[in-house]
C-alpha cells in the first residue's frame, strides 16, 4: 500500500469531517483537542478507542478514520497541522470556536494546576 503524502490526507480529513454527524463531530473536538492541547481525555470516544482492544470487535468507520487520523497527525509538520485547523475553521466556524474554548479551558486548568502545585510545594517547605 503507498502511503499518502500529508495534503492527500488532509483531503480526506475535510472530506469525512463534512461526512461527520454533529455527535461524531463532538467526539472529534475531543480528540482534537487533545492532539493540539496535548491533553489526554478520558471520556466519549476517545477513552473507548485509547482502551480498545481490536480483538474484540471489528472498528466503525468513524473509529478506523480517527485512528487514521491519530497516526497521520503525529507526522504532520506545524505548517500542516495549522492549515488543517484552517480548514476546519472555514468549513465550521462553530465548532471551531468550541475547539478553541476547549482547548483554552483546559490550558486554564492546568495553569491552575500547576500552581496548585507550587503552592502545595512551598506550604511543605
Amino acid at each position: 500500500m503507498t502511503a499518502l503524502n500529508p495534503s492527500a490526507q488532509l483531503r480526506y480529513l475535510l472530506q469525512w469531517f463534512g461526512e461527520w454527524s454533529e455527535l461524531q463531530k463532538s467526539d472529534f473536538l475531543l480528540i482534537l483537542a487533545e492532539n493540539y492541547a496535548h491533553k489526554a481525555y478520558v471520556n466519549g470516544i476517545v477513552n473507548s478507542i485509547s482502551n480498545m482492544n481490536y480483538n474484540d470487535k471489528p472498528m466503525s468507520l468513524f473509529e478506523c478514520r480517527i485512528k487514521l487520523f491519530k497516526e497521520w497527525f503525529t507526522q504532520w509538520n506545524i505548517e500542516m497541522k495549522e492549515n488543517f485547523l484552517k480548514k476546519i475553521s472555514e468549513i465550521d466556524p462553530i465548532f471551531f470556536a468550541k475547539l478553541n474554548a476547549e482547548i483554552e479551558e483546559k490550558a486554564g486548568a492546568d495553569i491552575n494546576n500547576v500552581e496548585q502545585q507550587e503552592n502545595h510545594i512551598e506550604d511543605h517547605q
